[in-house]
């Protein structure tokens, strides 16, 4: 099949067993949330779009700590939100998988630039000493296995795990699995 990132993460999430998705809209995120609303409840899981991602991302923590494995998907800007119901999550050890698109420029800024720059935000962006795995997908196959590694650390460690994937690697298409 060939697919962009996007949906190889959304596919991913499909894979991981994980059921419950809490997002807000957010260039360029957005379309792993739209594939998931198209076929997430087929195989009895859930898309809750938020009123905000600050909603977003206690909707999935919520969800977690209740016994549902829950993602949030959003951008940087959205992540940057997210920082402090992060840091609940990782003082309360609810495992949960964040997924940030990075884009470039805060804010609205350039949300089709590509830029990588949100690295050191989730290593240490939070509050205090708040630990965390971080993945960082490097082509549209690591989309998808990331998904799949991501969740496993979350529930075996009952941390968070956050997933760095882009907007070049959200939009591009790529033959997926990719030929030998």
């Amino acid at each position: 099949i060939v697919v962009n990132g996007n949906t190889a993460i959304a596919l991913g999430v499909l894979a991981s067993g994980m059921d419950i998705c809490a997002m807000y809209p957010i260039t360029p995120a957005t379309s792993a949330s739209h594939y998931l609303s198209d076929v997430f409840e087929r195989v009895g899981g859930m898309v809750h779009q938020a009123e905000d991602e600050i909603a977003a991302c206690a909707f999935a923590i919520g969800a977690s700590y209740a016994g549902r494995c829950a993602v949030t998907i959003t951008s940087g800007p959205g992540y940057s939100l997210k920082q402090e119901g992060i840091g609940l999550a990782v003082m309360a050890e609810v495992p949960l998988v964040v997924v940030n698109v990075q884009r470039g420029g805060p804010s609205t800024g350039q949300p089709t630039k590509v830029e990588q720059g949100d690295l050191l935000t989730a290593v240490y962006g939070s509050h205090g000493d708040a630990p965390k795995v971080v993945l960082a997908v490097s082509n549209i196959e690591d989309c998808f296995y990331s998904m799949i590694t991501a969740r496993k650390i979350a529930e075996t460690f009952n941390m968070v795990v956050v997933v760095l994937s882009d907007a070049s690697l959200a939009t591009a298409q790529q033959p997926f699995p990719r030929p030998q």
